[in-house]
């Protein structure tokens, strides 16, 4: 699934085509038969790492010989499933439309043959094992009575229910054979050689029994279904998801978003994110100012998450939404300082800006988080205006979080301030609105707040003497 969450859609279309699907999966009845399915392939796939951890080959082959059956079960059940009610999105109709045509093909018919012929003879296996002195004879099932199952019977009452397998079902075995189950084994394919020479056959002949196709389906559903059941929580919170519209020009906006992993989190504590949301018409940059710990950093990541979840075809966290489809997110965070670099702060951070102007396009976004704190102030305010001016000229979207409120007065940018409650400074609102940034940091508050005041320094240090 890691590799579907890393590889974003590149069209509108693609995009418009999975948000189908993703919204036929929405419904319970939609889900059902895939559900089923993954369900289904779970066991395929325990039986077949059970099959390729065995050392023993002939129970290597009957663990395989057991996914196959698992497998051919499975995809059954879909095509069932699917003939009974139709999907309705054209993706799946696809996939639908493929496994009936696999289910009547020569090839599936032929594995289902030979997986029902093998089962059925192995079935037919019966032996006799007498154990006497610590020696062991092995011979073919000729009418004796099955004394087994008598004293089973007999001391059933008394076994409990860790043991109330036996008689019945034998319990699902592990990889590994002890001597005397391999001594067994080998010869009861001695004893009954046209049985286990078939379940040879057909483990070297159906290596790779798997449909690719059907391979495709399983991990794209699980990867859609998994994300549906992770934002399941949060739409029972009361909290909105939305399909974004795919634009090609603006205006682009989003309209009571949140950031996915904060929600999450505070979700699960029995509180609710603050929504925010921004609208670019004309302007390309976002400029983001405002007081430390007022959320301007969450809100540069959720501006992230939302294209990239949008990329993806997922409902994306917000009431309404339109928005570009970007051919990749850059980013700029902080960056955990490695003791073998020697460069300063500020060189690394301009060769990283360097490396993030480089790649971007016109479809690109771009998510810069203070990356001017480690320069002077002079230097930051020519720098900004520099990256401000090469993000213009390359066309890409941007969000760009800063001290520089001069920067949010620059021609192409929308200005966007973290707010802190009027009657109390120190509290923040963690709402990220539309106005003109006004230069505040309300770090005298915070510092009251916290008892940092020069003031209360000196008093705490006048008791200290």
């Amino acid at each position: 699934m890691e590799a579907y969450f890393r590889k974003p859609l590149a069209l509108g279309e693609e995009v418009a085509y999975r948000q189908r699907v993703a919204q036929e999966l929405e419904e319970p009845a939609g889900a059902a038969p895939l559900r089923a399915y993954l369900r289904a392939m779970e066991k395929v796939h325990a039986l077949l790492g059970l099959a390729e951890k065995a050392r023993n080959p002939w129970q290597k082959a009957l663990y395989h010989l057991q996914g196959a059956q698992a497998y051919l079960e499975a995809v059954e059940a879909l095509g069932r499933a699917w003939a009974m009610a139709p999907p309705r999105s054209f993706g799946l109709r696809g996939y639908a439309a493929y496994l009936e045509s696999y289910l009547r093909g020569p090839g599936f018919r032929e594995l289902r043959e030979e997986a029902r012929e093998n089962l059925g003879r192995l079935a037919g296996v019966r032996y006799v094992l007498h154990v006497h002195e610590g020696r062991l004879t092995l011979r073919a099932y000729r009418g004796e009575a099955d004394y087994g199952k008598r004293v089973v019977e007999a001391f059933r009452p008394f076994l409990g229910p860790a043991l109330a397998h036996l008689g019945g079902p034998e319990p699902p075995q592990g990889p590994w054979l002890n001597h005397v189950e391999e001594w067994l084994l080998d010869h009861l394919a001695l004893l009954f050689p046209e049985a286990f020479a078939q379940l040879r056959a057909f483990h070297e002949e159906h290596q790779d029994f798997p449909d690719p196709v059907l391979g495709r389906l399983e991990r794209e559903a699980r990867f859609l279904l998994a994300y549906l059941d992770f934002i399941a929580p949060l739409r029972a919170a009361g909290l909105p998801f939305t399909y974004p519209e795919p634009a090609q020009g603006p205006p682009f906006f989003v309209q009571e978003a949140f950031d996915l992993v904060l929600a999450a989190k505070l979700v699960a504590e029995g509180k609710r994110p603050v929504p925010n949301g921004f609208r670019l018409d004309r302007e390309r940059i976002l400029v983001v100012t405002g007081p430390n710990q007022g959320g301007k950093t969450t809100f540069a990541r959720m501006v992230g998450q939302l294209h990239h979840l949008f990329a993806l075809g997922f409902p994306v966290p917000g009431k309404r939404a339109r928005l570009p489809v970007p051919d990749r997110i850059l980013t700029h965070f902080e960056a955990r300082e490695n003791p073998e670099d020697l460069r300063s702060k500020l060189e690394s951070d301009l060769l990283r800006l360097k490396e993030m102007l480089d790649l971007a396009t016109a479809r690109s976004l771009l998510l810069l988080n203070e990356p001017l704190a480690s320069a002077a102030l002079e230097d930051a305010r020519f720098i900004g205006r520099f990256l401000v001016e090469r993000i213009q000229e390359k066309g890409s979207l941007a969000v760009l979080v800063t001290f520089l409120d001069e920067l949010a007065r620059l021609p192409g940018t929308k200005s966007l301030v973290a707010e802190v409650d009027p009657q109390d400074p120190a509290r923040r609102t963690f709402r990220v609105v539309e106005r003109p940034a006004d230069g505040k940091a309300y770090a005298l508050a915070l510092a009251a707040k916290h008892g940092l005041t020069y003031e209360a320094l000196k008093e705490r240090l006048r008791r200290r003497l």
